[in-house]
């Protein structure tokens, strides 16, 4: 897909894009890497708790409710669940500093049952293809290769742990037993 000048819209990629990125490239400048790390960790745990809030009822009347199941009430559960999980990573994180990073937190059955919402939520969202206005967003075509990206990752991920249990390299000892 190839786009002409006349289509693109410059002001809006200022704005969008980067506008932000050039605030980013600006404070980062000021502020050392642990001031910045608290900062969005407090403004992502700000907004995932007003998007969970925003969705909650929405996706309790979606599992509860008798009728069937539309896409769009997928894009709910992916919506809610998914920021449910980024939520409490967040709040974790925040109380692992305030704490002194004690290890027991580091790899806490919590931490990995966040990571377990985000996850149903990614899948959520991709079972939600082209649930949103008129442009049908996101389209079945690009949740496909979102899809097939998905699967590609996990096997290399996968692929990788057990390479690693069976050689030197001794990446994930200790961590799976």
């Amino acid at each position: 897909m190839t786009l002409s000048p006349a289509v693109v819209n410059y002001p809006r990629i200022l704005k969008l894009f980067v506008l932000p990125n050039a605030l980013f490239a600006v404070a980062a400048y000021f502020m050392s890497g642990p001031e910045m790390i608290t900062a969005f960790n407090a403004a992502l745990v700000a907004l995932a708790s007003g998007v969970v809030i925003s969705f909650l009822v929405d996706a309790m009347r979606t599992i509860i409710s008798h009728k069937p199941m539309l896409k769009v009430h997928w894009l709910v559960l992916g919506i809610t669940t998914h920021w449910a999980g980024t939520d409490g990573q967040r709040v974790w994180s925040i109380a692992w500093r305030w704490v002194g990073q004690p290890m027991w937190m580091t790899d806490s059955r919590f931490i990995a049952y966040c990571l377990f919402l985000s996850t149903v939520g990614a899948y959520f969202h991709l079972a939600a293809g082209e649930s949103i206005g008129e442009e049908r967003i996101p389209r079945a075509k690009w949740v496909r290769y979102g899809a097939l990206a998905a699967a590609g990752i996990l096997i290399a991920l996968v692929l990788g742990f057990v390479i690693d249990q069976f050689t030197e390299a001794g990446v994930f000892t200790g961590t799976f037993g």
